[in-house]
C-alpha cells in the first residue's frame, strides 16, 4: 500500500497521487448506453430495478452513483456497495439529474466524440471482468457478487483517469495493454504511477468500507503474494487476467492462477469466462452493437459505424434536453427555497459546495447574500453597485464570468473569498431575458480552477433559468402559511397511527419467514427507516424551549409518551416487556426536555439492542432523593438482559468500543455529557446474567410560584 507521503485525496473533483493531480468528475460513459438511460428518464413507469441493469453496464456512470451514494451528505446510510441499494437511497429524481448531466457532459466531451478504438475496448474489457468476477464469485460461493462486479466493472477505471488526463500521449502507451504487467512498468517509466495505484486512490477518496479499492490496486500481482489476501482480492486479479486483452486466446498460466487462488477446476473457469462472455454480448446487443463479438475478426469500420450513429443519436436526444428542467423540476415555491435546491443541485452534479448567491436588494443599490446556511459574517457583506474595484460587481454589471485571479479585486472580494474558505472566487452574473437578479459566487482553489472553468458553459446554461425563476419568485407576492403547534401535533398524531400499523405488519411478516429468508434484510432496512422517520416526527414535535435551554417537563408524562413510542418499535421486534412504576408526586421540573429524551432513548435503545427475545424493562421515578445535601429526583431504566462485562464497565461513560455488533458505543457517552449539563448525575449497577440498572439523579428544580 501506499503511505500517507504518497498519496493523498481530497475532495470528490480530484485526487491527489505522488504530487500529481487528477481530475475525476467527468468519467466518459458509452454513449449507446445514455441513450437507453435517457428512455428511462423519460419512462414515469421506470423502476430502480431498470435503472440498476442499465447503469451496471458502465464503470463511469457506476462511478459517479458510487461516489455520490457514500458522500457526506448520504452517508448516515453507511457505506454502500449495492448498486440497487445505492439508487434507493439517492432516489429516482437524483438518478435522473445524474443521467441527464452525464449526457450533456459527454455531448460536450471531446473524448466522447473521439473515433478511438481504444476507449471502446477499455469499456469492453471492464465490462468482461465485471460479469467474470460476478461469475466467479456465485461459483466459489462468495457472498457479496454485486461487490464482486463492482470491483470487476471499475478495475480499469485508472486507465480512463490516465486517458482523460493526459489524452494523446496517454493514448500511444494504451497500445502496449496487452503487455499486461509490462504495461504497468511503462506507466511507471512515463508517469511514474500505473492505472492501478490511481484507480485505487480514486476509490480510498470515496472511503468505502469495502476492499475494492486494495482488489484494484494488487490486481496484477504474483499468485504466492496473493494466496493469503481477502477473496475479493483473488477473484479480481484472476478477473483482471482471464478478461484482459478478450480478443485473445486464454493464457495457460492464468487458468493456473485460478486454480491456485480459488481452487477453479480449468473446466470450471472457462464455463464461468463463457457464461460472462455471453452476457457481455447480450449487453452490446442491447446498446445497438449488433454482430459485435470478442473472439471473432471483428470490422473495426462496423464497430465504429455503430458508435457513430448512437453518437448522433445521443447528440440530438441532448438538442432536446432542457438541463435545466433536470435542475429546476423541483418543489421550489419561493427564493428561499429555490437557493436551497440550487446550493444541493450544485453539490450533487457539480461537487461544487463554496458558493453563496447575491442578489439585489430592492433599492438597486447593493448586492447582498442569500444567506441561507445563517453565516453571520456574510450578514455583514454588501457590494455596493459604485464600487469599480470589485470583481463580483464587474461581474454583475458587464453581465460576464470573472474570476479574482486573473484581477486582484477589493478588500471585500477578498473577505468573501476567505469566508468561503477558498483561495480564489468565481463568478456569474445570473439575470434574465432582460433584468438582472443577482451573482453566483463559487469558491475555488488555484488548482481547481481550470477544471471550474471547464464545467461554466454548463452553469451558465443552468442560471439563465435559476434567473428567470428567481425573478418569478421575487415579483410575486410572499405567501406566508403558519400551522399552530396545537394543528402540527395533530398532523404528527394522524402520520405516527399507518406508522404503528406499517410496523406492526412488518413485524408479524417478519416472524412469518424462515431465518434465512432473502427478504428479511429487505424488511430490517424498511424497519430502520421507519423507526427513522418516527424519531424525526418525536424531534419536530418538540416544545418551544426556554432561555437556556431548560422548560417545565412533566417528567412521568414524558416517560409515558416515550413508552407508547417504543412499544410501537423498539420493544415490538424482541416482543419486550416495559414496566413502568411512576411516583405520582413527582413536580413538574424545569429540565431541558430534548436532553431528557435522548437520554432515555439512548439507555433503552442500547439495552434493547444487547437483550434476547422476551425480555423487560422497568423505568421508575422516586421524588425526595438526597445526595450531600441537595435535593433530587431519581429516574431508574433496569433490565434482565445479558449484563455488561467487567471490563466495558470500567470505561462505561468513554467514547470506546460497544459490545454490541455495528455500534460504536458513544452512545452512553452522550447520556453521560447531557447528564452533567443538567447539574445531574448517572451511575450503573451491573451483573452478569443479572441485568443492568442506570439509576440517574436530576436536581429538582421546580418553577417558583409568583409572590402574593
Amino acid at each position: 500500500m501506499l503511505n500517507n507521503h504518497e498519496r493523498l485525496m481530497i475532495d470528490m473533483q480530484r485526487i491527489y497521487l505522488k504530487d500529481r493531480s487528477f481530475a475525476v468528475d467527468n468519467l466518459p460513459s458509452e454513449a449507446g448506453l445514455l441513450v437507453e438511460l435517457l428512455d428511462l428518464c423519460s419512462n414515469d413507469d421506470a423502476g430502480f430495478e431498470q435503472y440498476t441493469q442499465a447503469i451496471k453496464k458502465d464503470a463511469g456512470l457506476t462511478s459517479q452513483f458510487l461516489k455520490l451514494a457514500n458522500s457526506p451528505l448520504y452517508r448516515q446510510w453507511n457505506e454502500l456497495t449495492d448498486l440497487k441499494r445505492m439508487l434507493v437511497v439517492l432516489g429516482l429524481k437524483n438518478i435522473r439529474k445524474i443521467i441527464i448531466t452525464s449526457a450533456v457532459q459527454n455531448f460536450f466531451s471531446k473524448l466522447a466524440k473521439s473515433k478511438d478504438p481504444q476507449q471502446y475496448q477499455l469499456w469492453l474489457r471492464s465490462l468482461l471482468c465485471a460479469h467474470l468476477a460476478e461469475q466467479i464469485a456465485r461459483k466459489i460461493g462468495y457472498p457479496k457478487t454485486e461487490e464482486a462486479y463492482l470491483a470487476g466493472l471499475l478495475h480499469q477505471v485508472g486507465i480512463l483517469l490516465l486517458l482523460i488526463n493526459y489524452k494523446e500521449n496517454y493514448q500511444q502507451i494504451l497500445e502496449h495493454y496487452e503487455n499486461g504487467r509490462d504495461f504497468c512498468e511503462l506507466e511507471q517509466t512515463n508517469y511514474g504511477i500505473d492505472h492501478c495505484e490511481v484507480g485505487a486512490t480514486l476509490i480510498e477518496s470515496w472511503q468505502l468500507d469495502s476492499l475494492i479499492s486494495d482488489a484494484i490496486q494488487f490486481q496484477h500481482s504474483d499468485t504466492e503474494q496473493l494466496l493469503n489476501s481477502p477473496t475479493l482480492l483473488k477473484i479480481v486479479s484472476v478477473a483482471s487476467a482471464l478478461s484482459s486483452p478478450p480478443d485473445t486466446d486464454v493464457a495457460e498460466e492464468d487458468i493456473t492462477k485460478a486454480g491456485d487462488l480459488l481452487q477453479l477446476l480449468p473446466d470450471i473457469c472457462l464455463e464461468c469466462l463463457a457464461m460472462a462472455l455471453d452476457d457481455t454480448k447480450q449487453v452490446l446487443a442491447q446498446l445497438g452493437f449488433p454482430g459485435v463479438h470478442f473472439n471473432e475478426e471483428d470490422s473495426p469500420e462496423a464497430v465504429m459505424q455503430a458508435r457513430d450513429q448512437k453518437a448522433d443519436e445521443l447528440a440530438e436526444r441532448i438538442k432536446n434536453i432542457a438541463l435545466t428542467h433536470c435542475f429546476l423540476n423541483g418543489e421550489s415555491k419561493d427564493i428561499s427555497s429555490l437557493v436551497k435546491e440550487l446550493r444541493i443541485n450544485l453539490d450533487l452534479l457539480f461537487n461544487l459546495k463554496q458558493i453563496c448567491f447575491f442578489s439585489l436588494t430592492p433599492d438597486g443599490s447593493r448586492l447582498v447574500a442569500d444567506n441561507d446556511l445563517k453565516l453571520a459574517k456574510l450578514d455583514e457583506i454588501a457590494f455596493n453597485l459604485s464600487d469599480k474595484n470589485s470583481v463580483l460587481v464587474k461581474s454583475f454589471n458587464q453581465g460576464q464570468t470573472l474570476d479574482s485571479m486573473k484581477q486582484q479585486g477589493s478588500i471585500i472580494d477578498r473577505q468573501l473569498t476567505r469566508i468561503l474558505g477558498a483561495e480564489c472566487a468565481c463568478f456569474l452574473p445570473v439575470s434574465g431575458k432582460t433584468e438582472k437578479a443577482g451573482v453566483l459566487a463559487i469558491g475555488s482553489s488555484r488548482k481547481e480552477l481550470p477544471g471550474l472553468k471547464e464545467k461554466l458553459p454548463l452553469l451558465e446554461l443552468l442560471l439563465i433559468e435559476i434567473g428567470k425563476k428567481y425573478l418569478e419568485f421575487n415579483a410575486a407576492e410572499p405567501d406566508e402559511e403558519n400551522i399552530s403547534m396545537t394543528e402540527f401535533n395533530k398532523i404528527v398524531h394522524e402520520v405516527k397511527n399507518p406508522l404503528t400499523i406499517i410496523n406492526n405488519y412488518l413485524y408479524i411478516l417478519g416472524r412469518k419467514l424462515e431465518e434465512d429468508h432473502p427478504a428479511l434484510e429487505e424488511i430490517d432496512f424498511i424497519k430502520e427507516e421507519m423507526e427513522r422517520v418516527g424519531v424525526i416526527l418525536a424531534n419536530a414535535r418538540e416544545r418551544q424551549q426556554q432561555p437556556g435551554g431548560a422548560q417545565q417537563v412533566d417528567l412521568n408524562k414524558l416517560i409515558h409518551e416515550l413508552n407508547d413510542f417504543f412499544g410501537n418499535s423498539l420493544y415490538n421486534a424482541k416482543e419486550i416487556e416495559p414496566q413502568l412504576h411512576l411516583d405520582l408526586q413527582l413536580p413538574v421540573l424545569q429540565l431541558p426536555e430534548n436532553s431528557l429524551k435522548q437520554v432515555i432513548i439512548n439507555i433503552v435503545k442500547n439495552a434493547v439492542e444487547a437483550m434476547q427475545e422476551k425480555g423487560s424493562i422497568s423505568i421508575s421515578t422516586r421524588d425526595n432523593c438526597f445526595q450531600n445535601g441537595n435535593r433530587f429526583v431519581e429516574l431508574s431504566i433496569r433490565d434482565n438482559g445479558p449484563g455488561i462485562p467487567d471490563h466495558v464497565l470500567q470505561n462505561l461513560f468513554r467514547p470506546v468500543e460497544s459490545t454490541k455488533k455495528g455500534h460504536s458505543g458513544l452512545g452512553l457517552s452522550i447520556v453521560a455529557d447531557l447528564i452533567k449539563e443538567m447539574s445531574g448525575t448517572i451511575s450503573c449497577y451491573s451483573s452478569q446474567g443479572a441485568g443492568t440498572e442506570f439509576k440517574i439523579l436530576l436536581p429538582r428544580l421546580i418553577e417558583s410560584l409568583p409572590a402574593d
